[in-house]
Order: structure tokens, then C-alpha cells, then sequence
């Protein structure tokens, strides 16, 4: 299972404005789905993403297109996921 911190959430919908703007709706929904599709693919294989040290704390990053998933493996196997954000972003100043 996957859950989504707040700032996951927020950037899941900053994402798809932007998408829908720029794209279209219909492509921007489509990208939404790749990356729902990869935190399935996530959840399932929890340890997938390679380990990252950032200044408080060990996250996993999975590069998804043009984005990074951040995320937490908690104890039983779920993850948390902390950011989903564009490649281009500081991601270790963001966390």
C-alpha cells in the first residue's frame, strides 16, 4: 500500500494543473496515471528505488518521465510517499 504525505498530494495536483494547461487535459491525465501505475509498482516491490541520503533522514528516489518519487518504506512494507516532484527540482532541499 501507498500513502501520500500532504506535499505528495499538493504536488500531484500542482502537476496536474500544469499538465492540463500546458498539454491538455486528457494527456495530463494520462501522465497522472503513469505515475499512480509506478506507486503500485512501488508498493509491490517496496525497495525498487535506490537508497538516497538527504540531511535528516535515508528516502528512496524513483526517477518516473520527468519526475522523482521520494518515499519512506515503513515497517510491514508500505510506503510513504514524501514528494513527487520535477527532475529539474532541488529534491534535497525540498524534503
Amino acid at each position: 500500500m501507498w500513502l501520500l504525505t500532504g506535499d505528495a498530494v499538493r504536488d500531484l495536483d500542482l502537476m496536474a494543473v500544469w499538465g492540463a494547461q500546458t498539454f491538455g487535459y486528457r494527456q495530463s491525465e494520462a501522465y497522472e496515471s503513469r505515475i499512480v501505475r509506478m506507486l503500485d509498482a512501488l508498493a509491490a516491490n517496496p525497495q525498487m528505488a535506490s537508497e538516497r541520503r538527504a540531511a535528516t533522514q535515508t528516502v528512496r528516489l524513483m526517477p518516473c518521465e520527468a519526475h522523482n518519487i521520494l518515499y519512506l518504506v515503513r515497517d510491514g512494507g508500505d510506503i510513504v510517499v514524501l514528494r513527487i516532484l520535477h527532475h529539474l527540482q532541488d529534491w534535497f532541499e525540498l524534503l
